[in-house]
């Protein structure tokens, strides 16, 4: 059988999982590091864990010969941080507040859990390694932890919150802000892509089933606003992109800087489409958590 190598990583993005920054020094006593959500605890005794660094990596040489690693596991809200240490060509160093550990890896500030490793074990695997590390010291903050799944990140603390928040409503309307490039995509009345949601059935499902029947290929991140517009009816939106070249029949595109000439069939979405176009400008998005005249903005950092 054929393996499509870009299906089978498809495939493999279908386990949700969290996100770490792994550490290290290179020979020459440089700091090094990637993301990665290829990390799995091993054994309590003695206590080990495992990372997998691909070959790809420019670090790979110097994670293979490193005696000592450190992982880190993200919080909500250090999106930006994995993004960072995803990227190459960059110091992420200089733009990343961390702590070295006694061994002299960086373990990043405002982490959910932090761990020290020995190195244990190397276990070459196809493109991969097998890094096992012997943990030497650990730390854990009550923060909630950063997850990723094929939609993108997810802050499952903030949802549950914003759920509770409106528990006892018994309608519910998702909505998606769903961009390709600089545009948004609309529907034929210029508002945005909305549908019911069902007793059993949640917000994300909903709008994946509703844009799936439109054919659309959409990925689906973070929940934007959740509010309640009036006693009986919540609104949770979420942000969404799609692909530069996929089609987007019989959704329209329309300028995200024109959006605020768009009228919204309410003022609240009106106030959120505003929002949204001044937070494109930074790049930095915000949570909503409220009704429709007022609530909190919990920062969500880098879409």
């Amino acid at each position: 059988m054929q393996i499509d190598p870009k299906a089978l990583r498809a495939a493999f993005s279908q386990f949700m999982t969290g996100v770490t920054v792994v550490t290290a020094r290179s020979p020459g006593g440089d700091l090094i590091g990637f993301t990665a959500n290829s990390f799995t605890s091993v054994s309590l005794d003695p206590p080990l864990l495992l990372v997998c660094p691909g070959r790809h990596l420019s670090s790979f040489d110097a994670f293979a010969r490193a005696e000592h690693f450190a992982v880190s596991v993200l919080a909500e809200g250090q999106e930006h941080v994995s993004n960072l240490f995803a990227k190459s060509g960059t110091d992420r160093f200089a733009q990343a507040d961390y702590d070295l550990d006694p061994n002299g890896a960086a373990l990043i500030s405002g982490r959910a859990a932090g761990f020290s490793c020995q190195t244990f074990q190397r276990v070459p695997a196809g493109d991969h390694m097998l890094l096992i590390g012997q943990i030497t010291g650990f730390d854990k903050q009550p923060l909630p932890p950063l997850g990723y799944c094929p939609d993108g990140y997810f802050s499952l603390s903030k949802e549950r919150q914003a759920d509770a928040a409106s528990a006892s409503r018994k309608e519910t309307i998702a909505s998606v802000i769903l961009r390709q490039g600089q545009n948004l995509l609309l529907d034929a009345n210029g508002h945005l892509p909305s549908t019911q949601v069902g007793e059993t059935a949640g917000a994300r499902s909903a709008l994946r089933g509703f844009l799936d029947g439109l054919g659309i290929e959409a990925h689906l991140g973070p929940v934007y606003s959740i509010y309640d517009e009036t006693a009986g009816l919540r609104r949770k939106v979420l942000l969404g992109r799609v692909s530069e070249k996929a089609p987007t029949a019989p959704l329209q595109p329309h300028p995200i800087s024109k959006t605020a000439s768009l009228r919204q069939p309410t003022d609240a979405l009106n106030v959120m489409l505003a929002r949204f176009a001044a937070e494109h400008q930074s790049q930095s998005f915000g949570l909503y958590i409220g009704d429709a005249q007022q609530g909190e903005i919990h920062l969500l950092d880098k879409d």
